[in-house]
């Protein structure tokens, strides 16, 4: 059945202009393989699918890179009713070659995906705790194998939206070995889930910056802040910026700031060659 979509949309393909095509390889997760008929001239990024952990996921790389190089990994975890993109360009216009992967949500959830089936918008329930965990330890067995298929300057760095955010920080303090760096956006880690003894000053643990919207109506930014408050107080290395305005979004600002402080997280890994550490 598959192959069979793929040929009408070869046919298709030739008839509907430019503009269509880019909104087809930007939002159809199903055709966003390594197809050289889908890949545009003007197109700076390498893209190829593949499965991880139960897991569907796309890979992005730079298209002027050798396939198999060495690279930083940043992992995007998209929101609740979203998908992975198919970018054709550096995400985030981030000023360095970098390995992206978009892995997709486990369930349907409108015209998209979804890694928990129901909203944290009224906070913890056995639902939501329970597919978070779920969705958590997915995540950090992909990691692995994306690890072990593509080598990887240093930890991973994860960035996440919503429900993405969640399971960033979520990330951040239950599989601190496994990544460097998180940037939740309009995210929350339940309190349930947030380690309650101090850190270890001896350990590694995993750098947060968590960016909120501060009129956002589906996730309070007073719980994120809350909780990253009291793991900072406990010697966790956590950050918290809210814009004012901002609804449950990633806004203009926020992206910047996003690009400054991943930047920032890529200059802080290992030289090639050396595996990551990271405070």
């Amino acid at each position: 059945m598959q192959h069979i979509r793929l040929r009408m949309f070869r046919r298709q393909l030739i008839r509907i202009p430019l503009l269509a095509t880019l909104y087809v390889l930007a939002t159809s997760f199903g055709l966003s393989q390594a197809d050289p008929e889908l890949a545009l001239p003007d197109s700076t990024m390498r893209l190829s699918r593949g499965f991880a952990a139960g897991l569907e996921f796309i890979v992005a790389e730079p298209a002027d890179v050798p396939e198999g190089a060495e690279l930083p990994m940043v992992v995007y975890i998209h929101g609740r009713g979203d998908m992975p993109p198919a970018p054709t360009d550096t995400p985030f216009g981030v000023d360095a070659q970098v390995r992206w992967i978009f892995p997709r949500g486990p369930a349907r959830s409108g015209d998209g995906y979804a890694w928990m089936p129901v909203s944290a918008h009224h906070g913890e329930s056995p639902e939501l705790l329970r597919a978070l965990d779920e969705s958590s330890r997915a995540l950090s067995e992909a990691m692995m194998e994306w690890r072990r298929r593509y080598p990887t300057r240093g930890l991973p760095i994860v960035v996440g939206f919503s429900q993405g955010g969640m399971l960033a920080m979520d990330l951040a303090v239950t599989q601190e070995s496994a990544i460097s760096h998180a940037f939740p956006i309009a995210g929350w880690l339940p309190p349930s889930r947030a380690p309650r003894r101090a850190a270890d000053p001896y350990a590694m643990h995993v750098n947060v910056l968590a960016l909120h919207g501060g009129a956002d109506p589906i996730l309070s930014p007073a719980r994120t802040e809350r909780t990253l408050r009291a793991l900072s107080a406990l010697g966790y290395p956590m950050r918290f910026e809210m814009f004012d305005g901002v609804e449950h979004e990633l806004s203009v600002a926020m992206r910047e700031r996003l690009k400054m402080e991943l930047e920032a997280a890529l200059e802080e890994l290992p030289e090639s060659g050396h595996e990551a550490g990271h405070s």
